[in-house]
């Protein structure tokens, strides 16, 4: 599926702004911190603290630029509904190693999550980049020669800066060697494609 896509991400640079962050941030910080895990752990693919955030102000914030990305990008892919988003904070030396978002939402009684997989993946910027140093944004797939293509998002390091990317795209945030990132993850559900 990934060969036939135009775009394989897209972003608005400094989408929100400082102070809107800030609110977010202030928000997720009330939420109780756990380590970051991964679907199918393997050893040393992550190293970060999450926390888990369900804030309708939130989801009105971000919907619409999960709208107009699919819609821009080509995507048109159906979506319903958003898992609670992921607040995360890398310090020096962690990471996340490349991985995909297509694994079942959390588990939860939530029938809005019954029978649907993720489907739009978004990655919200919440750390101003002279903050620290490391932590790039990247991006793995096949080319049309069928050679591995790695991709740095720089505009990804803006204060603010969305990107939405289907799911099924292999990323990576890269080891912070300096000072902490922030950021927040939403997912994007829906039935599983035919």
């Amino acid at each position: 599926m990934q060969t036939i896509l135009k775009y394989r991400y897209w972003y608005f640079t400094k989408a929100l702004s400082p102070e809107k962050c800030q609110e977010i941030i202030k928000a997720a910080s009330t939420k109780t911190q756990h380590l970051g895990t991964t679907y199918r752990p393997r050893k040393h693919s992550r190293k970060s603290t999450v926390a888990w955030v369900a804030d309708p102000k939130i989801y009105n914030l971000l919907n619409p630029f999960i709208h107009s990305a699919n819609k821009n990008a080509g995507w048109n892919f159906q979506w319903d509904w958003n898992e609670s988003s992921q607040f995360t904070i890398y310090n020096k030396g962690d990471h996340y190693g490349w991985h995909i978002d297509t694994q079942p939402p959390n588990p939860s009684s939530n029938q809005n999550f019954k029978n649907k997989i993720r489907k739009l993946s978004l990655t919200l910027q919440l750390t101003d980049p002279s903050q620290y140093e490391g932590g790039d944004f990247q991006f793995k797939w096949l080319d049309k020669d069928a050679k591995v293509k790695i991709v740095t998002v720089k505009d990804a390091r803006d204060l603010g800066t969305i990107i939405i990317f289907p799911s099924f795209i292999f990323h990576r945030i890269t080891p912070i060697t300096k000072g902490t990132r922030q950021s927040l993850v939403n997912w994007s559900l829906g039935k599983v494609f035919c």
